[in-house]
């Protein structure tokens, strides 16, 4: 018994530490290719201007910036010094006040701000381009946190970028020092290209739930009760099980249906297109709340028929219930459905049957899980040669970074309600950089959740082509879709 006691303690811990190292290998990679993007984007023109005069350059540079992502400045050096910006023109500042001691070659650092902001954390990336003039890179911490947030969603309690001799940054965004990040709890990984490492700690629940699971499967092993084990698993299962069992029996009698909502053209207010949004109604729980049951039914068995029934409903509601034309159509698929024998057949005997003026999009609701893989990069390819379009859902959240724009070819990008709802603070400027960076990748931009008039008419001088959200329209049965636009107009295409 004592043995097995034993055994379940290793066999958990080593459970914890796969999931921390999985998880810190990911941000590594994640960072490394944030700065391998900062450092090779325009290098060749950029490493040609330090040592001339800021007065000759300043344009060029500020320039130059604009197609280097994630940094909020470039300055360039010339003697240990900081004579030129990108962002304020000539400037006279120590090179060692980011970077100590002062760099050669290629280094980096974690500052707590810059002279013009100083309270806004910056990791400063210095590349030489001669014996005395260089490149000082400002890469904005706010990408670096977003990333290491990322982990969090993986049942780590805290993710900790370290950097050499320079401090710390959190997933929160905040700077610590060195040696108290080297004190907690964790595993780390580090980069090897670059001279930082990552250190994660799972979060409790997920510590405490590995070390029972092992725990049980020991004793059970020690006692040879495998009824019980059985047993237990059933137990602890059941609340899933059952929620999946109703489900299928929703979907054989019918109780699954859509509601559908707009996505309007903001400069004219017409109808471009709807959005699918699967629902439930029980006939003894009521309606039921797609965050639910749809966590459960994305990572079962079920999830082929589910995406299988939403393409097929939604398509035929659509195209047989709707006048406005030409259309998009949006349905919602999870990754998972990428890696499954049979999607691309499913999606494609669905788009066959389309009218040639409804085009299909495919909405993808959790990127984090979408990895760039030769059989998903295909199955893009494959569909969007048929005219099928991608959208990527709730981008600018935690979960999202700029990075995966430029890994998968999606045609639209949808901006989260958060960032709508703040438009009068901070969510303009991000609402403004996500657009610019979908522009520069041929994206369309799809700004969710707009519920004043306020909201619709930033969203219009930022020249944000599309919009969803109350303001225009709520869900609503196919029935009753359009129905106030057709009322308002005798075009039948302009919400009111």
């Amino acid at each position: 018994m004592a043995t097995a006691v034993i055994w379940g303690k290793q066999a958990g811990d080593e459970s914890v530490q796969e999931r921390e190292s999985l998880i810190a290998r990911d941000m590594v990679a994640s960072i490394d290719r944030i700065l391998d993007n900062v450092v090779t984007r325009r290098r060749v023109e950029l490493r040609s201007i330090p040592g001339q005069s800021c007065a000759l350059v300043a344009h060029r540079l500020a320039e130059l910036r604009t197609y280097v992502h994630y940094v909020r400045a470039i300055d360039l050096v010339e003697h240990r010094r900081l004579y030129c910006s990108s962002a304020l023109g000539p400037i006279d500042v120590p090179l060692t006040d980011y970077l100590k001691p002062a760099p050669s070659g290629i280094s980096i650092g974690l500052a707590a701000g810059t002279f013009s902001q100083p309270d806004t954390p910056v990791m400063p990336l210095y590349m030489s381009t001669g014996p005395d003039t260089g490149l000082l890179y400002i890469v904005e911490a706010a990408y670096l946190a977003d990333t290491l947030a990322h982990g969090v969603r993986y049942e780590a309690d805290h993710v900790v970028l370290v950097v050499s001799n320079a401090g710390a940054l959190n997933n929160s965004g905040n700077m610590i020092p060195a040696d108290s990040a080297a004190a907690q709890q964790g595993t780390r990984a580090s980069s090897t290209r670059w001279a930082f490492s990552v250190a994660v700690a799972a979060a409790p629940e997920f510590v405490s739930h590995a070390h029972w699971k092992y725990g049980l499967l020991a004793g059970a092993a020690a006692l040879l009760v495998n009824l019980l084990i059985a047993a237990a698993w059933l137990i602890a299962f059941a609340p899933r099980r059952l929620m999946l069992a109703a489900v299928r029996r929703g979907l054989k009698h019918g109780q699954l249906h859509f509601a559908y909502q707009p996505i309007v053209e903001i400069a004219t207010r017409r109808i471009s297109g709807v959005e699918a949004l699967i629902r439930w109604t029980h006939p003894k729980w009521g309606p039921v709340n797609p965050g639910v049951f749809m966590v459960e039914v994305e990572r079962s068995s079920l999830l082929p028929r589910i995406t299988r029934f939403a393409l097929e409903r939604a398509s035929d509601e659509i195209a047989q219930k709707t006048k406005i034309r030409p259309l998009r159509l949006a349905v919602n698929i999870a990754p998972m459905d990428l890696e499954r024998d049979g999607f691309v057949a499913d999606v494609l005997a669905v788009n066959e049957k389309l009218p040639d003026d409804i085009t299909l999009v495919l909405e993808l609701t959790e990127r984090l899980l979408l990895q760039k893989h030769p059989r998903t990069e295909a199955i893009f390819q494959r569909l969007k040669a048929h005219g099928v379009k991608f959208a990527i859902d709730d981008f600018g959240t935690q979960h999202s970074n700029l990075d995966l724009l430029g890994r998968f070819p999606f045609d639209y990008v949808k901006i989260d309600g958060q960032f709508v709802r703040q438009i009068d603070k901070k969510g303009y400027e991000l609402i403004r950089a996500i657009a610019g960076v979908a522009k520069h990748y041929g994206m369309e931009v799809i700004a969710e959740g707009v519920e004043t008039a306020a909201q619709h008419e930033a969203l219009r001088s930022l020249g944000i082509p599309f919009g969803q959200g109350y303001f225009y329209q709520r869900p609503m049965p196919v029935s009753a879709l359009f129905v106030d636009a057709d009322t308002a107009s005798q075009g039948a295409s302009v919400v009111p």
